[in-house]
Formats: C-alpha cells, structure tokens, sequence
C-alpha cells in the first residue's frame, strides 16, 4: 500500500473506477481549486485587518497555498 498520501488517494480513486490520468487531473484541479480559495481568504482577510496585523503572517498562508497548488510550479 502506498504510503503517500496523494499515492493513496490516487490509488483509491483509482479503485472507485477512474484511471490513474484522470485520478490525477481530478486531485490536480482539486488541490488547485483548494490552494486559490485559501489564496482568497488571506488577501481578504489582510485587507480587512490591515494595517493593525503584519502582513508577514498572511505570506505564511500565500506559501502555503503554493505548496499545494500543483498549478503554481508552472507559472499558472
């Protein structure tokens, strides 16, 4: 059994009937999709609080969205 958690992911979609390309475009999109909400959230959230709250920790949360958003490697 894999033990990644997008391996397993990919191998439980895969069970569940879609292909390993299609598992990984689903789970693509959807880490995508996850990585621009949370993107939404800090910017919004700075934008209200600010200027009382330093910035710095909203980068924290732009980071961590890129570290999940298979999208941001490629320049998207």
């Amino acid at each position: 059994m894999p033990q990644d958690s997008r391996a397993r992911l990919i191998a439980y979609l895969c069970q569940a009937g879609l292909s390993t390309p299609r598992a990984n475009a689903v789970l693509d999109q959807y880490t995508h999709a996850l990585a621009d909400r949370q993107r939404q959230f800090a910017e919004k959230r700075y934008n209200d609080d600010a200027p009382p709250i330093p910035y710095a920790g909203y980068l924290g949360m732009l980071d961590a969205a890129d570290s999940i958003d298979p999208m941001a490697e490629a320049g998207s």
